[in-house]
Order: structure tokens, then sequence, then C-alpha cells
């Protein structure tokens, strides 16, 4: 989803550029030519789908993502902290937050069909 909404947004600014220097060629005396009136209107139009698609990639990527809290180092602390009162213990309570939360996170894998893969360069 990162991918598509960067081309996107690659396409946008390479319409914006377009669309500048377009209006750059209106400040020449000899530009009296409604054709290029024209291109820059179309090129406006196609900008605006493009900004218009973009926002519809953004809604359904912040529709359908929900954020997780990482919480290893929450558990790791308390079983520490349980593991020094008594050598091998661990409460019931802290069994059933990890189960919880192992849950959660498989729900959200099976949601997705998977895990996607993070370029790191996009970040």
């Amino acid at each position: 989803m990162d991918e598509l909404i960067k081309l996107v947004e690659d396409k946008i600014n390479s319409l914006r550029s377009s669309v500048e220097y377009t209006k750059k060629y209106f400040d020449f005396p000899f530009t009296n030519n409604c054709d290029h009136y024209y291109k820059l209107m179309l090129l406006h139009n196609r900008l605006e789908v493009w900004e218009q698609f973009e926002r519809i990639l953004l809604s359904f990527r912040n529709s359908r993502c929900k954020e997780i809290s990482k919480k290893s180092s929450y558990f790791e602390k308390v079983m520490k902290m349980e593991n020094d009162g008594v050598l091998g213990f661990i409460t019931k309570q802290t069994q059933t937050r990890m189960l919880e939360y192992i849950k959660q996170l498989e729900w959200k894998v099976d949601e997705l069909e998977g895990v996607w893969l993070r370029d790191e360069s996009i970040h």
C-alpha cells in the first residue's frame, strides 16, 4: 500500500511541475494561443484527479491500519520481577495478559493475510 501511495505522490509531483512549467510559459508575450490555456486546464484536471485518488488511498490505509502497542519490554520486566521473587514462577494474570496480546497479534496477521514487508527507504 505504501509503495502505491509513493507512486501516486511521485505522479502528483510530476504533474505539479508540469503545471508550473506551463504557467511560466504564459509569461512570454507570444503565448496568446488558446491551445496553451486548454492544456493548462487539462493538466489541472489531471492533477485534481490524482490528488483525489491519493486521498482515497490514504483513507483506505488509515481505516485498515490499527495501532498495536509493543508490550514485549513490559512483559519482560514483569516476568523478570516475578522470577526474582520465586524462580520459575509467573502469575496467572501475566500469563493471561500475554495470551490476550498474542491472540490480538495473530488476529491482526490473519486479517492482513500475512505480514507486509516494509521498505525502509520510504520511511
